[in-house]
């Protein structure tokens, strides 16, 4: 049983178990289908899940390897779909693909580039990663939603929170991204923001995206 077999009958076992399909027989029919092998007796070998009661459970080490195996998934659909547009025929194809090579760090990095999403295009969760916790603790005391800001305030951007292509495109192409710096020229009756040497006039329902983390004077020019 190749690696990249095992991976593909823990994720199939894991989308079973998010419909409440947890019998051996259900399971390792999906798997036989997809997978043209019954890998039930393997896994429990190895030690990635456990049958009891005609029941498969994970174990800790199996759901971590399908928990992973997951979010890399979801997060490539929502790269592929929010920034690449693939279309859909070809999008499960490629994220399925993407999962097996994507590296933790560059995994973090989308997740942080696309707000740290919660759902894959078609609506299934997408399990929390490390980032998404420091987000969380971050959000509660200093992050705060750019269209809060006041003019002559300075921000470094930490995420943008948008499901809509043309929202996070032309934020993408003006260079907002998670950790560029921005300075607040005035709210109105216009928002009109700095990014490095370009002014920026932004709609109030976009700004609100936006999430940064206030800088303290002087901070911005010197990280510029």
């Amino acid at each position: 049983m190749e690696e990249k077999e095992i991976q593909e009958a823990l994720s199939i076992i894991w989308e079973l178990k998010e419909k409440k399909e947890v019998s051996k027989e259900k399971i390792s029919s999906e798997i036989l289908q997809k997978l043209q092998k019954d890998f039930l007796d393997d896994l429990v070998k190895k030690g990635y899940i456990l049958l009891e009661e005609q029941k498969v459970r994970f174990t800790h080490s199996g759901e971590k390897i399908a928990c992973d195996l997951i979010r890399r998934q979801r997060l490539a659909e929502r790269l592929f779909s929010d920034v690449l547009e693939i279309k859909e025929e070809i999008l499960s194809p490629f994220a399925c693909e993407f999962e097996h090579i994507l590296p933790k760090e560059v995994e973090e990095s989308i997740c942080t580039l696309l707000g740290h999403p919660r759902q894959c295009p078609h609506g299934s969760p997408i399990p929390e990663g490390d980032c998404c916790k420091k987000v969380e603790e971050v959000v509660k005391s200093i992050v705060v939603s750019l269209a809060k800001l006041k003019s002559n305030q300075e921000a470094k951007v930490v995420y943008i929170l948008t499901g809509e292509h043309s929202q996070l495109h032309k934020l993408l192409s003006l260079g907002i991204t998670p950790g560029s710096m921005i300075k607040v020229h005035q709210t109105y009756p216009s928002f009109i923001i700095q990014s490095g040497e370009t002014q920026i006039a932004l709609e109030k329902n976009i700004a609100r995206n936006i999430y940064v983390k206030k800088l303290s004077d002087g901070e911005f020019h010197k990280t510029k």
